[in-house]
């Protein structure tokens, strides 16, 4: 019978822990690529939960919308507004250039979901206003 060379057992353990330690490294590095994508992706839901705060806040949103309306310039007009689970539908059949143009720059300057606007001349000073807000 043949006995076993200990040299070819060294040898064999050598191979069997170099194959382990070539795996645990291409482990660790998968492991770093993926711990990089989670960090990503976690940045990425923070930054949408704070849209969501503050774009989808009903309340300061009607807030700020009643400071707009109650504008000097704005506080004489018709307006017409429906709010809804999904958002809010503003209509003003009747606004004059000065007041449409200052309207306009609040909601533009500030931090609304536009969904729909539509804009229509009515004459030369007038001019007919339908806006849809979501939160």
């Amino acid at each position: 019978m043949n006995r076993l060379n200990p040299l070819h057992i060294i040898v064999l353990l050598v191979v069997v822990i170099l194959f382990l330690y070539m795996q645990l490294s291409e482990i660790k590095a998968d492991l770093k690529e993926e711990l990089l994508a989670y960090k990503k992706s976690e940045k990425i839901a923070k930054e949408l939960s704070a849209y969501k705060k503050f774009y989808g806040d009903q309340k300061r949103v009607q807030r700020s919308l009643q400071r707009i309306f109650s504008q000097h310039s704005l506080r004489n007009l018709k307006i017409e507004t429906d709010y809804s689970n999904d958002g809010v539908k503003i209509q003003i059949k009747s606004i004059d250039l000065y007041a449409l143009n200052s309207f306009m720059s609040k909601i533009f300057n500030g931090p609304y979901a536009i969904k729909k606007l539509n804009i229509k001349r009515v004459d030369e000073t007038h001019a007919s206003l339908e806006l849809e807000l979501k939160w």
